[in-house]
């Protein structure tokens, strides 16, 4: 009986397992991350420095904001805080907003100022930044990479010592 080979595979086995917990909770804590509501951010229009002024506060919406498409930078979402989700629930029952669901559990606040064009173009540039949010979740996971590594790394090092050792009782032949 060879238990070294024995121990080894058991080895094996039991990082190939404590791999496959880690990366589950990897993925689950990232899919948490990304899951949640989160909000287009406007740009404002040139001559706008502040749109909660008293002069900009009565003008409509798009006369202060640029619509989506008339953009200079790339279109930008922000996660909705779960102590401001019910002001944007609010505006949502108020007609101000939209609230649009898409298949990963995420859900965007629209202004309901843009017409169903430009609403269409945020959902989707959104939709197309589902990746990238995920890659940032994940590098956030840094963590769990020392968690995946250390022990296994750790045993099998603690392993080697111990053969050392055992070796060095034997008897020369």
């Amino acid at each position: 009986m060879n238990v070294t080979r024995g121990l080894f595979r058991l080895w094996l086995v039991a990082t190939a397992i404590w791999l496959a917990l880690v990366a589950w909770m990897a993925w689950a804590n990232m899919s948490d991350t990304v899951r949640g509501r989160y909000q287009f951010t406007v740009e404002m229009r040139e001559g706008v420095s502040n749109p909660f002024d008293t002069e900009n506060i009565s003008k409509p919406f798009l006369e202060v904001f640029r619509k989506p498409s008339e953009g200079k930078h790339p279109p930008r979402f922000d996660r909705v805080e779960y102590r401001y989700q019910d002001g944007f629930d609010a505006s949502v029952k108020s007609g101000h907003m939209a609230l649009v669901e898409f298949p990963d559990d995420t859900f965007l606040y629209v202004n309901t100022a843009f017409d169903k064009a430009e609403q269409d173009l945020v959902a989707r540039n959104f939709w197309g930044q589902r990746w990238q949010r995920r890659l940032d979740a994940l590098g956030g996971q840094a963590g769990l990479l020392w968690l995946a590594l250390v022990p296994p790394l750790l045993l099998l090092a603690i392993w080697f010592a111990g053969r050392w050792i055992v070796s060095g009782f034997r008897r020369a032949a």
